[in-house]
């Protein structure tokens, strides 16, 4: 009699759950964990916004079916110390963004008359200049970076120029700011 009795609460149990998880199914029915209301979560200057030329750099130059721009200015200060060895490994990286714009492979790279130009008047040649490729993981072949290292500038340095020719094209870049 016990048992049949503890038989019938677990049978009541589980349909219980049952019904439950039935009625769970239907009305929620997984559209109500997305957001209702769409337009309350978009800025109220979207059709400003999306006018925007995103991807383009404020410094942008383009000849001879070559679009170079900056894509990073960066300064960095690293000092080292070892228990046998010490100094100032800090340096300044130009990055540009090479882009073939036919959309062709990029094949060569012709880098000629480097050279950077801070609001002082003095000039900087870089210790390296490399290329990489375009995004690392997946190359696009069509475009990629062209990294600079110099050596720090002066602190009063506010902004440079930047100058040099790329296959046969002479690009300037003017008052870019540090």
């Amino acid at each position: 009699m016990k048992k049949r009795r503890t038989l019938k609460s677990i049978m009541y149990l589980l349909l219980i759950i049952f019904i439950g998880l039935v009625i769970f199914t239907f009305v929620f029915n997984g559209m109500s964990f997305s957001v209702s209301n769409m337009d309350s979560n978009v800025p109220y200057n979207i059709k400003d916004l999306l006018k925007k030329d995103y991807g383009k750099s404020k410094y942008y130059l383009s000849k001879g079916g070559v679009s170079i721009d900056i894509e990073r200015v960066l300064n960095e200060n690293y000092f080292i110390t070892y228990s046998w060895m010490s100094g100032n490994k800090s340096s300044f990286y130009v990055v540009f963004l090479v882009e073939n714009q036919n959309k062709n492979p990029i094949s060569n790279h012709k880098i000629n008359n480097l050279k950077v130009v801070d609001n002082l008047g003095m000039e900087y040649k870089p210790i390296n200049f490399y290329f990489d490729d375009y995004p690392v993981d997946e190359p696009l072949k069509y475009k990629e970076t062209l990294n600079f290292r110099f050596l720090p500038f002066n602190e009063n340095v506010k902004s440079i120029t930047i100058s040099f020719n790329y296959n046969g094209n002479d690009f300037v870049f003017k008052n870019i700011p540090i």
